[in-house]
């Protein structure tokens, strides 16, 4: 009974903390310093060599108490609030090292920020090492100082000028500081010369003010850099509403470009643009009217509790909301009501002191309908010829951005549009690299001599991308299927578990194998090498897996809106999986043709080959674990010209986790057109092989009904052949070798097939998943004795 009372108790309590935390975005943040996985450089620059500035460094040591409740004892909810207020109160009043007022516009300037060795490091880690510095400030009379410090970072030991990197600017929305971003500030002042702009609350200005603030910003500093022969470059980022202004802004500076300033760029983060196309005009004076109730002193006020609310129900996306429901929960489990309700009323007072009513009817009704007329003149659009990225998230609740990314890529005409899978109003937290982002985008365009070159390019992503991706898509596969990995000694012939006797050198390997049905262990060998022997094996993909084929054409009179993707479309806090093509090339797959196959060779990579295709892959009903190879000996040829060792594998398993229902023949005579359709479909997809007619390779799939539990997977890597005296030139030897191979591959084949007879875990899914989830571990196999030996 008590129970139950204590949780009907707390019930009120969890509804206001789960809107604290949407008021306040994230209960957890994450910041990188200069981020290692950057591979392009800024073209002819170099970053800042200064940390920070002489004496405006900040120690926010941990023994410093914040509130009348000591550190250690406080609650996670209570040291939550804590550290909102003090970001807060950081983004007003710190954060940078050089400050500049503009008639109630700050504009800080934020040092470049290296890993630091010292006690405050897990501090800097935690809240961002710009907020470890205090600005020093300047005021109009001062523009000659202001970039004094930074213009002398640009000489160099014999007092050249080199050139800046560009000056970027971050434009923040309706709050006027951009807590949004703040998980950006770090790798931002390490690749460019960061400024942060933050709006006065007490101070009234009109939309045209901001604009003004910020071109005379732009030109007063940039009219104090040393002459370097090229003009400084700048680059806005504007965020939801500090996108209509940067729109605005970049409208005016244009305009004034010189020998001195040159705008290079612009970001537009879920911009605002779209304001007149939501209800928010006339939601937010009836929002606001709120603060007219009065309220006891000790309780939040009905505008901070409804105004939390209305962001709980637009701000957050599905991972952001996850993240703050779980974060409450375990606040609510482990702190007494009293104290939750004390934490939650000062944490809702946030927006009430930040983004008090006025304020917000002001900026939103003086701002917005007059910025976005001002912007969304399609005149003016169509004359903006900036370099434009529009970085949108295809869940933003608060804005229609998903269709404003498009009208505004259709009217500007440089634009580039990134969607952000699954994210909301509020895209730039951790899950996003700003810096690597724009770096990316055609605001940088790359070399034109030199194009991105996917053989010799391409670089396996980060250890956390690689971590995630496994965890998220190879693991669940590994609970279903259980494999087993076996590999053979290149003398005896003997079978060994695991991986031991795949070799690993600096020679060139080939990895050759049957296709199982659909290629859908593809995850699982590549992973398995990776992890256990270090290999990173090179996939040759059809054309169509690697989305060379878009099927009928859409409209041609109707513009398309250029896309950037982002480097890596997968990581560990995404709740979305990368489509499969995206995983593909990510994995360094490449199209197969016989130059791609060369140059890998030829650069002493390794290749994951399957010569039968498409049709081993998309086999029909009686057809599983057949080889279905062409005549030809071409990866022998090359193999033996490069001197690649040639590693047979054999695998099962797919094959017997699907009932076919119909195959590609009895696809194509189904009536009413469907059969005539599906020939059409399959003559006009492209061919993986070059000399095949793409009408003779039927890449239909079958019908398949899935077992409701997989069968084991099987994997057998064969004894190596060393191609080394093997001479390419000639035919016979080559042909021997590749019946050799192939022949291998059928024994392996089936001695697999022999030896899973004696596994009870074989085909029964339901035994070994209910042995799984009993003992939580992979159940037994066959024993090693059952699987015969090489006889190559």
């Amino acid at each position: 009974m008590l129970k139950t009372i204590d949780r009907m108790w707390r019930i009120p309590h969890t509804i206001i903390l789960l809107v604290t935390g949407a008021a306040a975005f994230s209960p957890t943040r994450r910041v990188s310093f200069a981020n290692p996985s950057l591979s392009r450089a800024l073209p002819s620059s170099r970053p800042l060599r200064r940390t920070v500035a002489s004496g405006a460094t900040r120690d926010r040591s941990d023994d410093e108490p914040t509130s009348s409740i000591d550190r250690e004892e406080r609650s996670e909810m209570e040291r939550f609030v804590s550290e909102m207020r003090e970001l807060y109160k950081d983004l007003e009043s710190g954060g940078g090292t050089i400050r500049k007022h503009i008639d109630g516009v700050a504009f800080t300037y934020v040092s470049p920020v290296t890993p630091s060795t010292d006690k405050n490091d897990a501090r800097r880690e935690l809240d961002g090492a710009w907020r470890l510095q205090t600005p020093q400030i300047f005021e109009d009379a001062n523009t000659n100082r202001l970039h004094q410090e930074i213009i002398e970072e640009s000489i160099d030991i014999d007092n050249k000028p080199t050139k800046q990197p560009p000056l970027l600017l971050y434009i923040p929305g309706l709050d006027g500081f951009g807590i949004s971003a703040t998980a950006q500030f770090d790798d931002l002042s390490s690749s460019f010369e960061f400024w942060r702009m933050s709006v006065d609350k007490h101070k009234e200005q009109s939309f045209s003010d901001l604009v003004i603030s910020i071109t005379k910003f732009v030109n007063e500093v940039t009219s104090s850099t040393v002459p370097t022969g090229s003009p400084q470059e700048v680059i806005l980022v504007g965020e939801s509403f500090g996108g209509v202004l940067a729109l605005s802004a970049a409208m005016a500076l244009t305009k004034r470009q010189s020998s001195r300033m040159i705008l290079k760029g612009l970001v537009l983060v879920n911009p605002a643009t779209s304001f007149e196309e939501t209800n928010w005009e006339n939601l937010v004076p009836l929002l606001t009217s709120l603060r007219h109730l009065d309220t006891p002193q000790t309780l939040p006020t009905p505008y901070s509790i409804v105004g939390s609310m209305a962001l709980a129900a637009t701000v957050p996306d599905r991972s952001q909301f996850s993240g703050i429901v779980d974060f409450i929960l375990q606040s609510v489990s482990s702190t007494s009501p009293e104290r939750l309700l004390s934490a939650s009323s000062d944490g809702l007072q946030i927006l009430s002191e930040y983004l008090s009513p006025s304020l917000l009817e002001r900026r939103v009704l003086n701002w917005l309908p007059v910025g976005t007329a001002v912007v969304n003149n399609a005149q003016r659009l169509s004359k903006l010829n900036v370099p434009t990225l529009i970085i949108g998230g295809t869940d933003d609740n608060m804005l229609p951005t998903k269709s404003e990314v498009n009208r505004l890529g259709k009217l500007l005409p440089d634009c580039v549009k990134m969607e952000v899978s699954g994210a909301g109003h509020f895209v730039l937290d951790s899950r996003v690299n700003l810096t690597e982002i724009i770096l990316d985008s055609h605001i940088f365009p790359p070399d034109a001599k030199k194009e991105y070159d996917p053989v010799a390019d391409w670089t396996l992503p980060p250890d956390h991308v690689v971590k995630a991706v496994i965890e998220k898509v190879v693991v669940p596969q590994r609970e279903r299927t259980s494999p087993v990995f076996f590999s053979t000694d290149p003398i005896t012939g003997k079978r060994r578990r695991g991986l031991s006797h795949v070799p690993v050198s600096t020679k060139p390997l080939l990895i050759v194998g049957n296709h199982q049905l659909f290629g859908q262990d593809l995850g699982l060998i590549i992973s398995e090498l990776l992890e256990e022997r270090g290999i990173i094996a090179r996939g040759l993909a059809h054309p169509i897996a690697l989305g060379g084929f878009n099927g009928a054409e859409s409209d041609s009179n109707e513009p398309k809106v250029r896309e950037q993707k982002r480097r890596w479309e997968f990581d560990e806090n995404s709740r979305s999986l990368a489509s499969p093509t995206a995983l593909f090339s990510m994995f360094g797959a490449v199209k197969v043709s016989p130059r791609n196959f060369y140059r890998l060779l030829q650069t002493n990579q390794t290749v994951l080959l399957f010569p039968g295709g498409t049709k081993e892959a998309l086999h029909g009903k009686d057809e599983a674990y057949q080889l279905f190879w062409p005549e030809k000996v071409d990866f022998v040829r090359v193999a033996a010209k490069f001197n690649a060792t040639i590693v047979p594998l054999s695998a099962i398993g797919a094959a017997d986790s699907v009932d076919i229902v119909m195959d590609a023949p009895d696809l194509l005579k189904l009536p009413f057109g469907i059969g005539d359709n599906l020939a059409n479909f399959t003559s006009s997809a492209p061919s993986a092989r070059f000399d095949t007619a793409n009408e003779d390779e039927l890449f239909i799939p079958p019908l398949a009904v899935p077992r409701p539990f997989p069968a084991r997977h099987y994997f057998l890597f064969g004894k190596p052949y060393d191609t080394t005296l093997i001479d390419p030139k000639d035919h016979d030897g080559c042909l021997r070798a590749y019946k050799d191979i192939e022949n291998e591959i059928k024994e392996d084949i089936q001695a697999l097939l022999e030896a899973r007879k004696d596994d009870l875990y074989a085909l029964d899914g339901l035994k070994r998943s209910s042995y799984q989830r009993f003992f939580g571990k992979v159940p037994p196999t066959f024993p090693l004795e059952s699987l015969t030996p090489s006889n190559t």
